[in-house]
C-alpha cells in the first residue's frame, strides 16, 4: 500500500526533531510491507486539537494523497484518537501513528509463544487507550429490570472486553515467566557466565552472535529494523579457554511505545541478570550518539544500573577511520569490530573475559569425603576446571562468582568432619 509518512514539530520548540526520525519511519514502513512514497514534514505554531496540524496542513495532505494515490497515513508523533478518527475523515485514508506501526511490526515478526503474547498484549494495551465511541447511539439494547435506563454503552463494553484480555494475556505471561525462572534457577546457580548484547536495532547485534558462535547456528540477521524480536542464547568460547552465555536481544529504537516497553519487560529484565553487557552500536550511522542515548534510556528504565558495559562499534569495514569518522569518546573506551569480517573480534573477547573475570574469580575449595551432592553442585552451578582427589576429599579448582563461592564454602564447612 502506498503511504505518506508525516512528522509535524513546533516552531518554539528546543530544535527541530532529527531527520533521522523520519528516515526510521520510512524504514519501518517498509519493513511492515507498505510502501512509503512521499515525506512530509510539518512546522506548527501549536498543536491542533482536532487535527495534530490544523485545517491549512491537513489541505496540503489531502492533496498530496490524491496526487500520490496514497491508501495510508502515518504520523511520526503519537495521534489522540479524536484526531485519528477525524483525519481519516478528511484524508479518506488509513491513518496510524508510529506506536501503531511499531507493535504491527512487533506481532509480525514475533516467533515465540511468550513473543507473541507480549506482542498482542502491547496491541490491546494501545487500544484500550483508544476505544471511543458515539455516547447513548451505542448503546447495548436496554434490559434492565423493570426496562429502565440504558443498557451497557458499547464504549464500556469494549473497554471491559480488552481489560478482561489484557488481565488473560498478562497472567499467561507470568506462567511463562515463572517458567524461565525455574529453568533458569537461582541466578548464582548457572554454571557460566551471562553477556546480554544489547543496541539499537539493525547496529548487528544477531550478526555478532552468528560471528562469536562460528556461525554453527544460522541465527536469522538482515538488514532489517527488528529483524529478530526473540532472544536467543548461544555458547562462546573464551580466549583462555573458558565459555560464556551470550544472548542477543531485541533491538532497541527512538520513541519505544511505552505500551511495548512494559509489555517486554519480562524478556528486557533478562538483561539484568547479566554479568556483562555488550552495547553494540552502528559505527557507520550518523546518529549513533542518538542511538546510544535511545538504549541507555530503556536500559535506565528497566532497572540496569550496576553491570559492567563494552562499548562495541560496529561495522568498522564500512567506514574509512572509525577511529575518527563517527561519534565514539574515549569515555566510553570502543571496542571496534567488524561482526562481517571478523576485524576486532579477538579484542572484544579479550575485553570481555577481563570483565567477566572481576565477577567469575578463580577459586579453590576441598569438599570432604561423602559430599557428593555438594561436589555435584559446584559442578552444575560453577565452571570447574580441574579437580583431584585425595585423603581430605576433592579439591575443586573452579571459576564462580564470589557470592556462588562463598555460598559453596559455607556448605563445605558445614559438611567437614
Amino acid at each position: 500500500m502506498k503511504t505518506i509518512l508525516v512528522s509535524a514539530e513546533l516552531k518554539r520548540g528546543k530544535g527541530a526533531p532529527s531527520e533521522s526520525s523520519l528516515e526510521e519511519l520510512w524504514r519501518l514502513a517498509e519493513t511492515a510491507g507498505l510502501e512509503p512514497v512521499e515525506k512530509m514534514r510539518v512546522r506548527l505554531q501549536e498543536w491542533n486539537p482536532a487535527t495534530l496540524i490544523g485545517s491549512g496542513k491537513v489541505e496540503d495532505l489531502k492533496a498530496l494523497v490524491k496526487e500520490t494515490g496514497a491508501g495510508a497515513v502515518i504520523f511520526d508523533e503519537e495521534l489522540l484518537p479524536a484526531q485519528q478518527r477525524n483525519l481519516e475523515r478528511e484524508l479518506g485514508a488509513a491513518i496510524a501513528d508510529r506506536t501503531r506501526l511499531i507493535i504491527d511490526i512487533f506481532a509480525m515478526r514475533a516467533r515465540t509463544r511468550e513473543g507473541k503474547l507480549q506482542a498482542k498484549l502491547a496491541r490491546f494495551s494501545y487500544q484500550l487507550s483508544r476505544v471511543g465511541g458515539k455516547g447513548a447511539g451505542l448503546d447495548q439494547q436496554r434490559g434492565m429490570i423493570g426496562g429502565r435506563g440504558s443498557g451497557e454503552r458499547k464504549i464500556e463494553y469494549d473497554r471491559r472486553t480488552l481489560r478482561v484480555k489484557i488481565t488473560e494475556l498478562e497472567r499467561e505471561i507470568e506462567s511463562i515467566k515463572k517458567e524461565r525462572s525455574t529453568q533458569r534457577g537461582r541466578r548464582d546457580s548457572i554454571p557460566m557466565p551471562q553477556v546480554s548484547i544489547v543496541g539499537y536495532t539493525n547496529a548487528g547485534k544477531s550478526t555478532l552472535l552468528n560471528y562469536l558462535t562460528g556461525n554453527r547456528h544460522g541465527i536469522y540477521a538482515d538488514d532489517k529494523l527488528f529483524a529478530t524480536l526473540d532472544p536467543s542464547t548461544k555458547r562462546v568460547r573464551l580466549p583462555a579457554g573458558g565459555t560464556a552465555l551470550f544472548t542477543d536481544t531485541v533491538g532497541f529504537i527512538q520513541k519505544l511505545p511505552h505500551d511495548l516497553v512494559a509489555a517486554f519487560r519480562a524478556t528486557l529484565e533478562e538483561i539484568r541478570y547479566s554479568d556483562l553487557i555488550l552495547h553494540v552500536h552502528d559505527v557507520s550511522s550518523p546518529e549513533t550518539r542518538m542511538q546510544h542515548e535511545a538504549v541507555k534510556a530503556t536500559l535506565d528504565e528497566i532497572g540496569v544500573h550496576d553491570i559492567p558495559v563494552i562499548n562495541v562499534f560496529n561495522k568498522a569495514d564500512a567506514v574509512a577511520d572509525p577511529a575518527i569518522s563517527t561519534w565514539a569518546p574515549e569515555r566510553l573506551r570502543p571496542v571496534f569490530v567488524s561482526a562481517l569480517t571478523g576485524s576486532g573480534i579477538d579484542a572484544l573477547l579479550a575485553s570481555a573475559e577481563r570483565a567477566l573475570s572481576l565477577r567469575w574469580g578463580e577459586y579453590k575449595l576441598t569438599v570432604p569425603p561423602g559430599s557428593k551432592d555438594l561436589v555435584k553442585e559446584i559442578y552444575a552451578s560453577c565452571l570447574v576446571k580441574k579437580a583431584a582427589y585425595g585423603p581430605a576429599g576433592v579439591t575443586l579448582h573452579f571459576k564462580a562468582t564470589p557470592e556462588n563461592f562463598a555460598r559453596m564454602a559455607k556448605k563445605a564447612g558445614d559438611q567437614a568432619p
